[in-house]
């Protein structure tokens, strides 16, 4: 295997609040955004595993091998409440110690898991409003969702913040004030299944690169208990390890992340991040360490 050492070195030594590990709670999402490859990546994950939801087990040995300083992100390629112990899953990493991100639709989330929730205080509460149905499920709005949604707007959190693509749902225009509603970001392409209203997919970058997103500090772990490179790899096309059965560390010193590093550093070979819109391209001359 290439050794990498000044690359490993430098990405071992960087400060490790700026890593992240976004859970992917279940296999399928029921919100289906017309943006997200989630059939991509439900396809793939089925041909490895079963496992519709990670377990809470699983997930709790997982978690043993990271370190406290990495944040844990709700979010990855589906939606986290639509697991029913998502929030037990959330204390859990709230008591160990991670700063706790969230996103979410709000599916799947009940009363009590609102209550449970506001208790804690997290680094990020992001969600993702519902539309008019130009983008997302609009059916998935019913009287409960709504009652879940005044429920969170009034338990007041401190971190959260509430985006939406396109125009709201009808049914929640009078459930949340204007003024703490926030227009969602530019979408990135989630590689290659995007509406071409919204984002144009770029052409790939042949040669040295960079993520300007630094994704390779922002792993996915799967329900079966995989570690893919970053959120845009819905296809499982880099895969670092497995945490049931290796060290957190192990992930960033292994082949496959050492052919990553040599991919971005211009050699041959597959490389999602030369079609995402996080990529960077770099010189030639550039120093091969600094890759990542």
């Amino acid at each position: 295997m290439t050794a990498y050492p000044t690359t490993l070195q430098n990405l071992r030594a960087a400060d490790p609040g700026s890593k992240v590990l976004e859970i992917t709670t279940t296999t399928g999402c029921i919100v289906r955004c017309s943006y997200c490859s989630q059939d991509k990546f439900a396809d793939r994950q089925r041909l490895v595993s079963q496992a519709k939801h990670l377990g809470v087990q699983d997930f709790k040995q997982c978690l043993s091998r990271v370190p406290t300083a990495t944040g844990i992100s709700f979010a990855g390629y589906s939606e986290p409440w639509l697991h029913p112990h998502c929030t037990t899953m959330v204390e859990h990493a709230y008591a160990r110690g991670h700063d706790v991100r969230i996103f979410t639709t709000l599916v799947g989330m009940n009363g009590t898991d609102v209550r449970r929730l506001q208790v804690l205080r997290f680094k990020t509460f992001v969600v993702h409003v519902p539309d008019d149905g130009t983008y997302m499920n609009s059916r998935l709005v019913g009287k409960h969702y709504i009652n879940v949604m005044r429920r969170l707007i009034e338990a007041n959190i401190p971190s959260i913040q509430l985006v939406v693509l396109g125009k709201i749902h009808p049914d929640l225009a009078d459930v949340i004030p204007a003024k703490k509603l926030q227009r969602l970001r530019p979408l990135s392409s989630r590689r290659g299944r995007i509406d071409p209203r919204m984002i144009t997919s770029r052409q790939p970058i042949a040669g040295t690169l960079t993520c300007n997103g630094k994704q390779q500090h922002r792993n996915v772990l799967l329900p079966n208990g995989d570690v893919t490179l970053c959120c845009m790899d819905f296809e499982r096309r880099h895969v670092l390890g497995n945490l049931l059965r290796d060290e957190y560390e192990d992930l960033f010193q292994g082949q496959i992340f050492s052919e990553i590093a040599d991919r971005m550093n211009g050699t041959d070979g597959f490389l999602l991040c030369r079609t995402c819109e996080f990529a960077k391209p770099e010189p030639e001359c550039r120093s091969p360490a600094r890759a990542l």
